[in-house]
């Protein structure tokens, strides 16, 4: 992926992160509850990884140079 589909790509897990808070908050049970954090702490994850994996892209081209 080029650097404008990683930046659309975080953006969408983004908005699902902050959505699954929505449902953790809004829940009348613990299944919507802890989904809805779980599917925070997955959003947050993915875009950690991406950040890491463009670093680790960053560093490759500048041993190569």
């Amino acid at each position: 992926m080029n650097g404008v589909g990683d930046w659309i790509l975080g953006g969408a897990t983004a908005v699902l992160g902050i959505i699954g808070l929505f449902v953790a908050s809004h829940a009348h049970d613990e299944v919507g509850y802890y989904g809805g954090l779980l599917f925070f702490i997955f959003a947050v994850g993915l875009i950690l990884f991406q950040v890491k994996r463009r670093y680790d892209r960053l560093e490759q081209e500048s041993e190569r140079h």
